[in-house]
């Protein structure tokens, strides 16, 4: 059985409750172990993303302040690509949420025979879409799982190797070489642009002459001697996304 770390925001507290019970039961039907971690506001659950990296997130749409469309979209500009799935009330404002690529929606009322279904559906889709959805870290005294989903880039600094996460400050140190690494994530999106750098093509918003800007705008150093063959990697990997160049 695996793990999965999955986080609920819900400012009904019931609603809470319930969807975290059900959550356990209908993973379990999956050989999934899930962790669900909840939270009553968008505010406590940006503070938790700093230094833990969720599998899925359980997002209710209306809510008061911060509505999940608002978390939603802060999320997405941030590079964050964590699957959604959104929880309402009012099933008008499911259209106002397809633009975040969500993975399901669940009704408030039809609470459980929505759960059943969308889990469901949700497997479907990661079995058709994904290989790989986890790298497991081991450190002495832990062991830390990484969403593929959420590693931006991995940066080699002497003999350290450290993984950034999205939306986590602290990188994750890993215990393998680089080469290692990027023989085992090339084939996963990983593209090797520098001695120093194992970059995640997902998170690349442009390839510069000396530079590759990330989707959040931070900046690491390419090899101006790989540039063009670096350019045409890239470009394989978006076209086979489906991306259309012109």
């Amino acid at each position: 059985m695996i793990r999965w770390n999955i986080a609920i925001c819900d400012d009904e507290i019931n609603a809470l409750s319930l969807l975290s019970g059900a959550l356990v039961n209908a993973f379990r039907n999956y050989d999934v172990d899930a962790a669900v971690e909840t939270f009553a506001r968008p505010q406590q659950l940006l503070n938790r993303m700093k230094t833990c990296t969720f599998d899925l997130l359980f997002l209710d749409i209306e809510m008061p302040g911060m509505s999940g469309l608002k978390l939603a979209d802060q999320l997405r500009k941030d590079g964050n690509l964590l699957d959604i799935i959104f929880i309402s009330n009012r099933e008008e404002l499911i259209f106002d949420a397809l633009r975040f690529n969500p993975k399901g929606f669940i009704r408030k009322s039809r609470f459980f025979t929505d759960v059943d279904c969308v889990i469901k559906t949700y497997f479907t889709y990661r079995k058709e879409n994904t290989t790989v959805k986890t790298i497991i870290v081991e450190d002495r005294d832990q062991v830390t799982y990484i969403a593929i989903d959420t590693l931006m880039y991995i940066e080699s600094i002497g003999k350290k190797q450290l993984a950034h996460l999205v939306g986590k400050e602290t990188p994750t140190e890993m215990r393998k070489q680089m080469q290692q690494l990027e023989t085992e994530l090339t084939d996963y999106g990983f593209l090797r642009i520098h001695k120093g750098y194992l970059v995640n093509y997902r998170f690349i918003q442009k390839i510069c002459d000396t530079d590759v800007v990330l989707t959040n705008g931070q900046r690491l150093a390419i090899s101006r001697r790989r540039l063009t063959e670096i350019k045409e990697k890239y470009m394989e990997l978006m076209q086979s996304e489906g991306a259309l160049m012109v």
